[in-house]
């Protein structure tokens, strides 16, 4: 098997994420998510891992303009069947770094209540729960975070230099 290949994606990437985000979240809705210009304005805080010149992968973040010592993890995918394998960590890690060598300490992700992997994965990663106004199974949650009625569970972590 050919070896990983993690790169920071380019403006051309854009197609090929928005394709595997349709197939990998089938029955969700996440394209909105996606935005050209993440690749053209933030590719340097962003990553792109191919196999065999197969995309299996990526990470979208970016350093805080408004919060100086903040960096924020928008959107994250790894192919079905590839999780657990440690490709997401090595974003995360690869992400860290970028944002300790910008004077960052810390990093904030948010993510829906309801998706117990990314809840499991960010407490694994050393991310603690942000306190909300409310709880949903237990959870803390910031109720119509996007605007669209929607509940979302905040997460930081602390970056040690």
């Amino acid at each position: 098997m050919d070896a990983l290949v993690i790169r920071h994606p380019e403006p051309a990437d854009y197609p090929t994420i928005v394709a595997a985000t349709d197939e990998w979240w089938s029955g969700t809705s996440v394209v909105a998510l996606m935005h050209r210009f993440f690749f053209v304005h933030f590719r340097d805080t962003c990553f792109l891992a191919e196999r065999e010149g197969e995309l299996v992968g990526f990470l979208i973040g970016f350093l805080s303009q408004s919060q100086p010592e903040a960096a924020y993890i928008h959107f994250v995918g790894v192919k079905p069947g590839l999780e657990r394998q440690g490709l997401g960590r090595q974003f995360y890690e690869r992400f860290f770094d970028i944002a300790r060598r910008h004077g960052r300490t810390v990093v904030r992700c948010v993510t829906s209540p309801g998706n117990k992997d990314s809840l499991a994965f960010h407490a694994r990663m050393g991310f603690t729960l942000e306190p909300q106004e409310a709880a949903e199974d237990g959870v803390p949650v910031s109720l119509n975070y996007d605007g669209h009625g929607g509940s979302r569970v905040l997460f930081v972590k602390e970056l040690s230099s």
